[in-house]
């Protein structure tokens, strides 16, 4: 029974730590979101996360570590939410690509706080190697994903598209009404995102995505 109290103690330091850990990271994340690269200080972290500098300072280096561990956090969150969305049982490959559609405009991962955060990260990778690497890498596990369902697609219904022009049309689209949502909130829609995106895929494979019913229009012209 001692030897079990003395193995129980460490678990619960480590999760203490992983959970301080956590709340410099979601600090970060609203520090970018809220102010920008330049305006992230540690010292800004650490209040925003309620903690004192000296234990940022325990769990990371420097701020260049912490950000790095931030994209890093960001990058397998959302590689965690939308692999977890096209694994689920039952699915066939075009319930899958509907599937990644609605994990990409879900609030969890579609909000303007983190998107505001990508694009900051995605803005310093230019001069910034470590950044680009982990952009880059989830960029192309992401991409290689949606191309390999598109390619079961086509091969499915004899389409003569090209799947891997289709899947790269299908994340330009995304990542365009991602921008609306950062530049232009009050006129992004959550829903209509979605049915744009499904009205392409139904225009590109007829025989395996329905085309969203039509927007009706109000007597006397376009909406």
């Amino acid at each position: 029974m001692p030897q079990r109290a003395a193995t129980a103690q460490p678990l619960k330091r480590a999760e203490k730590k992983e959970v301080t850990r956590q709340q410099l990271i979601a600090a970060t994340v609203d520090s970018i979101a809220a102010s920008g690269f330049a305006e992230t200080t540690l010292h800004k972290v650490s209040a925003r996360a309620n903690v004192s500098r000296s234990l940022v300072n325990f769990h990371f280096d420097s701020k260049e570590q912490l950000l790095v561990e931030t994209l890093r956090h960001l990058t397998d969150e959302y590689r965690t939410f939308w692999m977890k969305a096209i694994t689920r049982p039952g699915l066939s490959a075009a319930g899958k690509l509907n599937a990644l559609v609605d994990a990409d405009f879900h609030p969890q991962v579609c909000n303007r706080k983190k998107i505001a955060v990508w694009y900051a990260f995605w803005g310093e990778s230019k001069s910034r190697p470590t950044y680009m690497e982990v952009c880059e890498r989830a960029d192309r596990e992401f991409a290689s994903a949606m191309e390999r369902l598109t390619a079961e697609v086509v091969a499915e219904g004899g389409y003569a598209v090209d799947a891997v022009a289709a899947a790269k049309g299908l994340r330009c689209m995304i990542d365009g009404l991602w921008l609306e949502l950062l530049l232009s909130p009050a006129s992004f829609e959550r829903e209509g995102s979605k049915r744009i995106c499904r009205t392409y895929l139904a225009a590109l494979f007829p025989r395996h995505f329905e085309m969203p019913g039509q927007v009706e229009m109000p007597a006397g012209g376009a909406p």
